[in-house]
């Protein structure tokens, strides 16, 4: 497996700023748990490395909130923008993986 180029810190920052846009119901960590940013002490889900020939970025996969009321796109580049905002990162691709009515999911447990 290669090594990101993502440190704790980074992933951690751009989980956060994903998680802030409204329109966000979460991250998507995939059918298995196959999208996830592997570090060492560290899993964060629906944050995953992403190459474009020499070039790495990061590939962020979120969970739409229907009743938001905002166009996916728009929330996708807010997506864009504010992970961007958070590192170094000459791209971040953004995949919108579900979509659901936030106000009828239970609530997510905090970060501890």
């Amino acid at each position: 497996m290669a090594q990101t180029p993502v440190t704790r810190e980074a992933g951690e920052a751009a989980r956060d700023a994903a998680l802030a846009v409204p329109g966000v119901a979460g991250l998507h960590g995939g059918r298995v748990g196959e999208v996830a940013l592997l570090l060492p002490g560290a899993r964060i889900e629906g944050l995953r490395p992403a190459r474009r020939d020499d070039t790495s970025g990061i590939a962020v996969h979120v969970i739409y909130d229907v009743d938001s009321e905002r166009e996916i796109q728009a929330v996708a580049d807010d997506v864009r923008a504010a992970v961007a905002a958070t590192g170094e990162y000459p791209f971040v691709d953004v995949v919108v993986a579900d979509a659901v009515r936030a106000s009828q999911q239970p609530a997510r447990p905090t970060a501890q």
